[in-house]
Order: structure tokens, then sequence, then C-alpha cells
């Protein structure tokens, strides 16, 4: 999200449970964490040895008109005597009433109003497990957890057999970052509604994030089969079938999220990044040209872009993109260092070396940073700093400086 989030401008995904509302519109917090589980999903490899790059009731109980108040005149004889009588709502009504503006706060994402709402609902019905589990993800994204934990176990205890309802119980200890609990959560879901297309999608989210690659995919497949325009299983099953080295794979379920949901930058911006994988620049080119599109702030589409027009070199446009990025991220240590390798490769070294050491200022665990520098400093004679930054690129996980430092370092 991977989530997440927004990975991109979050949406409000999965509000409401599956009685109220579809369930695109439950839970708009966890949308957040599937955008950084998106974000965990584009990777960060090095495009030849000196770019950087950054490769988401029933049917609302049911349609209930209520009469403001049901006036009835009664005229009597006297004018003097003249009498207006109003019979106004029963509590069940107004319970029913507050519930249904409780559901119409959380669609404009006003979780303060509508907690007040279902709580006033429940006043009236204190059993009434829907709107429990209803205040319950008002609170979670407010982040009152253990007030959402007490609601969703008490609508729970009502209705046991309701898989919505441990579903929303997965999304409070995802909030909580109890990973644990919110698998268990999961499976009680599972259990009682094996086709449950987005619990199985956060398992297969579960899966991913322990590096658990076949089985995520397995999940992702009974998202899909449980709901076949599912956007983000897709995407998501693309990017663990990119990490098992499956890029044709991934690229056929990136563009399948695409035909599903066309609105999401982060998906154009996977599959940009698994055409460089494949080897197609111009397609990459394109994709990351829809991202920003959509989204013209998208800096990971930028560096992106940048370090596709690099490959080709396209230097003008890569260093437009770069300085891009800089104009809405003046410390993007990755922007620095991309600029650093347009220099090296311009063969201005003393500019090169500027933009290197800008980069590790803003992060000084910056690999790629590290290695342009070295680049730098040899070409203007600075050998024993040269050294000294291949032997920390290593460290940070560069592998192409361990042939410039055995060819120009003595141990």
């Amino acid at each position: 999200m991977v989530r997440g989030a927004g990975c991109s401008k979050p949406i409000w995904a999965n509000l409401l449970t599956h009685h109220n509302l579809t369930p695109r519109l439950r839970a708009g917090f966890f949308y957040h964490l599937r955008l950084l589980n998106r974000r965990c999903l584009e990777d960060f490899p090095l495009l030849g040895h000196r770019l950087y790059t950054k490769p988401t009731f029933n049917n609302v109980m049911r349609t209930v008109i209520f009469f403001a108040c049901i006036f009835s005149a009664l005229m009597l004889s006297s004018q003097e005597d003249t009498v207006k009588v109003s019979l106004g709502l029963n509590p069940e009504e107004t319970a029913e009433q507050e519930y249904n503006s409780g559901l119409e706060a959380l669609k404009k994402r006003d979780f303060t109003g509508a907690a007040d709402l279902f709580t006033r609902c429940l006043a009236v019905k204190p059993n009434f497990d829907k709107a429990l589990s209803n205040r319950a993800i008002a609170y979670t994204n407010l982040k009152r957890y253990d007030e959402a934990l007490a609601d969703i176990s008490h609508a729970i205890s009502n209705s046991p057999a309701n898989a919505e309802y441990y579903f929303n119980k997965s999304l409070i200890y995802a909030g909580m970052n109890r990973k644990d609990s919110q698998e268990v959560a999961l499976d009680q879901c599972l259990t009682i509604q094996a086709n449950h297309a987005e619990a199985a999608y956060y398992k297969g989210v579960l899966h991913f994030e322990r590096k658990e690659t076949d089985k995520a995919i397995g999940y992702y497949d009974l998202a899909l089969k449980a709901n076949p325009a599912y956007a983000f299983a897709y995407n998501d099953r693309g990017s663990a079938k990119r990490v098992r080295g499956d890029v044709a794979g991934s690229i056929g379920d990136y563009e399948a999220a695409i035909r599903s949901d066309s609105s999401r930058a982060f998906i154009y911006n996977n599959l940009g990044s698994a055409y460089r994988l494949n080897n197609q620049p111009d397609l990459a080119i394109g994709a990351y040209s829809a991202a920003l599109k959509l989204d013209a702030r998208y800096l990971m589409a930028l560096i992106n872009r940048g370090a596709a027009y690099f490959e080709k070199n396209l230097l003008a446009q890569a260093q437009t993109d770069f300085e891009e990025v800089l104009s809405i991220d003046g410390k993007n240590s990755h922007a620095y260092n991309n600029l650093s390798s347009i220099a090296i490769k311009n063969k201005d070294y003393k500019k090169a070396k500027e933009l290197a050491d800008r980069a590790i200022s803003l992060d000084s665990k910056n690999g790629p940073a590290y290695y342009n520098r070295g680049i730098a400093r040899q070409m203007l004679r600075e050998e024993e700093g040269a050294c000294d930054d291949w032997k920390k690129a290593i460290g940070y996980g560069v592998i192409d400086a361990k042939s410039f430092l055995s060819a120009s370092c003595q141990d």
C-alpha cells in the first residue's frame, strides 16, 4: 500500500462495511498503510553503475425518508382555541436517523462527527452492531484504537458469524501495527467467508512483507478469483512476480491493474519500472509520463523517468526531471546524486563531486552518491578519497564499486 499508500494521493479505500456502501469505501486510514506498502514494492535499483532510481441493516439498512415533523392542525370552533400538535419522531426512528447521518459523515471523512452521531444512535440502541462497527471505523481513522477495538469486539459478540466485522478488526490491528493480531483477524474472516477478496489481499500483503513471495501470490490469486477487477491485487501480484524474476508476468499484471482502474499513478510507475527491467525504455517513459499526468508532483515517477531518459542518453530531459524533483523537494538526496551522474557523463568532475557532496550531506547512507563521488575524486586525482568513498559505497550495497576498488586501490 505496499498500500498503500499510498503509495499517490490517498483515496478513501474501504470506508464502510459492505452492509452500507461499496467495499471500496472501507477504512480510509488503511489506504495510507497500503500506500506505504506500495512504496515498499517499488524497487530502488542502481541503473548502470551510477544512477539512483526508485522503480497502492442491508444496503444502508433501507432507504428511509424521515419527515422532520408531522403536523396536524386541529381547528376548533373558537379562533382563540386554535391548536397545532407536533407528533415528532419516536426513539427508534431517531436512532435510525442518527445512524444514517453517521454514514453520511463517514463518506465526507468527518470522523469526529460520525463518531458522535453513532454514539447518539447507540445511546438509544446500545446493541446495534452495525453502528458499533461503523463507530469503530470512525475511531480507527481518529487513531482512537482502544475505543475502536472495544466497539468491534462488542459488534462481534452480537454477530459472531459476520466476516466483515473480523475484517474491520484486522484494520484496527493494522493501525496499531499489531501484525500478528491483524493476521489472526484476517484468518477468522476467511474462515467464515473464504472468498472475501479484501481479506485475501491483505493476507497477501503480510506474506509479501515477510518476503514469502509464493504465499503472497497465492493470496493475491484468491483475491482476484473473488474480485476479477481488483486493481490493487493485480498491482501487488505484479510486484511479487517482479521480485520472483517474472518480469513479463509483472507487466501483464500491472497492465491488468490499469484496465481495472486507470486512476492510480503508482500503478503506472510500477509498470514503467517493469518495462525498464524488460529493456523497453520507450514504453517505460510512456508509463512514467502517464503517472505524471495523473500526479505532476509524483517524485518517484519523475526520478524514474529521468533515469529512463539517462539510459537512453537523453541527458537534457533527464536533467529537467531531476531538477523538477528538487523544485518540489529541495532536500532530495537521490535527485542530487542523479545530477552528479549526468555531470560525470558530461566529464564535469568538479560539479559531479559538488553534487555528490550535497547528496551525502542530505543522506549519509546514500551508497550511489559515495560511488559517484569516488569516480569524480579519481578523475580529479584525489585517489585516497576515491578509495574511501568506494569502500563506503560497497558497505551500503553498491556492488559495482568493487571493480573500481580492486582496480585502483591497494588494501
